[in-house]
């Protein structure tokens, strides 16, 4: 999730707080001047591979969208999915960027309440209702037994919130931070599935298997979505795992949208 998101005029080489959650304890001023340094060095070394910079700083990551002499300063949690994070600035920047390109910053550091409160409102993404784990576990048990000799690493994840659950693994973390980075890099469209064809077939529950694939199947157009690896044979194993994996995503959606309403109710 965005802890914390920074104006930075550029020119000026001023900044200010847009947004600040309280959870991550930094000194705004040494953020800003870190930016300033990061852009500047990226601006001697050229283009950047897209529109929205990067820099890794222990668990967080700083994410920087520029427009004009502006700079939107995002401070999120390293495993956030940066297409996700871009679409939120950009919404940020769409609705309030004409009144901070006129801001002086030199004279008036002062926003506003109403553009304090939308920026937050844009910034508050769904959070997993924890109270809807138990009701779908037997879903989720059901989709394992179905999917139990080839699935072997599964959970569920936001894409601004990292993992919400972890139902099955290998034991081996570094398979799951895998998934979690293919998660903070792709686009979030409903399903993406990477396959590729193992050199030699292994041995996954009592039958040689001659593929592997990792997975994101986004549940709707919620913020969450399934994860996992699987090896299968293509064919009947393959259209099972992407058949059970799109019913479950189906119902969870079902149970996800039935708890909101009851919410507003």
């Amino acid at each position: 999730m965005i802890h914390l998101l920074l104006l930075l005029d550029r020119k000026k080489s001023i900044g200010i707080p847009l947004f600040d959650n309280g959870r991550v304890k930094i000194h705004a001023d040494l953020l800003i001047s870190l930016v300033q340094a990061l852009m500047l060095l990226g601006d001697e070394l050229g283009e950047s591979k897209g529109p929205l910079r990067e820099a890794e700083l222990g668990i967080y990551q700083i994410s920087i969208l520029s427009k004009d002499d502006l700079a939107y300063v995002a401070l999120q949690d390293t495993y956030d999915s940066e297409p996700f994070t871009r679409r939120i600035m950009e919404d940020v920047i769409s609705a309030h960027h004409e009144f901070f390109d006129s801001l002086n910053l030199n004279y008036s550091s002062y926003v506003p309440p109403e553009i304090a409160d939308s920026i937050a409102n844009l910034l508050n993404t769904m959070k997993f209702p924890k109270e809807l784990l138990p009701e779908i576990a037997y879903l989720i048990n059901d989709f394992m037994i179905a999917t139990h000799e080839v699935t072997d690493t599964f959970l569920l994840a936001d894409l601004d919130d990292g993992i919400v659950k972890s139902y099955r693994d290998t034991g081996t973390d570094g398979i799951i931070k895998l998934l979690m980075e293919l998660l903070s890099e792709i686009p979030f469209e409903r399903q993406w599935i990477g396959e590729s064809k193992l050199r030699e077939p292994v041995m996954i529950g009592g039958s040689y298997k001659t593929y592997e694939t990792w997975f994101l199947h986004r549940i709707g157009l919620t913020d969450f979505c399934f994860l996992g690896r699987a090896y299968y044979n293509r064919g009947f194993e393959r259209d099972i795992l992407t058949g059970k994996l799109e019913e479950l995503a189906e119902v969870v959606l079902n149970f996800i949208l039935r708890h909101e309403s009851s919410v507003k109710s």
